[in-house]
């Protein structure tokens, strides 16, 4: 048995199990052409300070590497038909077209992408956003927008993504959250008398 018929295989269990439509649809539009994460990413750049500003910042960098390297260049490349297409079911998500790529799940990099950067400041946000993030892409398997092995690389190449981000920029919980201290050892403050 190869890849092949396994990913087949998992998509059409996925897309047998008939879940409902309307939670599934919400869960994936989530991150339909950004979505809540470029929300989230504007407001963070627009309103907040120091290293929640730099926040936004590397998360709209992100969505915008995502867009060129992966939804553009990489499904370019691949050129993956959708299974709607390939295999001939239902697409069940009325906002993608069908006749665009499959490989990667765009929705997949994003979420992925977003939970990592997003997580690196707000640590205790990171495991929620990655529960989301795996939705996401579930979703888009069983909506038969994506083969499994779609979202697979789109949750690996956004986490990839998001974690080089999140370094690059520098973000780490509560940095910018302590108080100032005066008269800290180091600076020869109060200590001498």
């Amino acid at each position: 048995m190869d890849w092949r018929t396994v990913d087949r295989g998992l998509l059409e269990w996925t897309y047998g199990l008939a879940l409902p439509g309307t939670p599934v649809e919400v869960v994936t539009h989530v991150a339909t052409r950004g979505g809540v994460w470029l929300l989230a990413a504007l407001l963070l750049a627009a309103f907040g300070r120091g290293l929640t500003r730099r926040t936004g910042a590397a998360l709209l960098a992100g969505l915008v590497l995502h867009v060129l390297l992966l939804e553009t260049a990489l499904k370019s490349v691949v050129q993956r038909p959708r299974p709607c297409i390939a295999l001939g079911i239902p697409l069940r998500d009325g906002i993608v077209d069908p006749a665009t790529y499959s490989f990667p799940s765009g929705h997949s990099a994003a979420s992925f992408l977003a939970a990592w950067v997003l997580g690196a400041r707000f640590p205790r946000l990171r495991l929620p956003l990655l529960a989301l993030a795996g939705l996401v892409a579930a979703s888009r398997v069983a909506l038969g927008a994506h083969y499994p092995t779609d979202v697979a690389a789109g949750a690996v190449l956004g986490s990839v993504l998001g974690i080089a981000l999140a370094r690059t920029f520098g973000l780490r919980p509560d940095d910018d959250l302590r108080p100032a201290v005066a008269g800290t050892a180091g600076d020869g403050g109060a200590a001498a008398s």
